[in-house]
């Protein structure tokens, strides 16, 4: 499914639950927390994204359950299974200092400690040890380890990103 601007993915529909159109989904942040006041909901799937509301939420391990509005049976629900669900943009949860959401860095300018720009922000992987910058420059692409040796500062308002330069790291 292409990216859409407005619509920040909080998690996935795995399958349905029961007989009366809940369905079972996996946050992408794994923590219920995000879901618990949840009221509206971007619902993205073949069809398209669609608006609607969230009746009902509850927690099965490391699981949500949720009643979304217009789904009333288990072949509705079922019909949802790899659906994504998502919020608005301006409806994300505000981050703790010094963390991101991946689209506030992508598109963001990479430049040296002194001041050379690098080349841009394409993507941002998830690493078990730390997230990768995946970054197009003029010789091609680079893969950045998000740390503290390599990245200097991230400055989302700014849209840019500092880096410390250490050899070899750019080929």
């Amino acid at each position: 499914m292409t990216d859409e601007p407005d619509f920040v993915v909080i998690g996935q529909v795995r399958r349905a639950h029961g007989t009366g159109g809940e369905v079972v989904i996996e946050p992408v942040s794994g923590t219920f927390e995000r879901f618990r006041d949840l009221k509206r909901v971007l619902v993205r799937d073949k069809d398209g994204i669609r608006e609607t509301s969230v009746t009902s939420v509850r927690k099965k391990g490391d699981l949500v359950v949720a009643k979304i509005e217009g789904i009333d049976d288990r072949a509705s629900a079922q019909a949802l299974a790899s659906a994504e669900l998502g919020v608005k943009r301006q409806d994300v949860w505000p981050l703790p200092e010094g963390s991101y959401y991946i689209f506030d860095v992508v598109g963001s300018k990479v430049v040296a400690t002194d001041g050379r720009e690098i080349g841009t922000v394409e993507d941002v992987l998830g690493m078990p040890a730390n997230d990768v910058l995946v970054v197009r420059t003029d010789k091609g692409e680079a893969l950045l380890p998000v740390t503290k040796n390599v990245v200097r500062k991230i400055d989302v308002k700014a849209k840019t990103v500092v880096i410390e330069e250490i050899e070899g790291l750019l080929g």
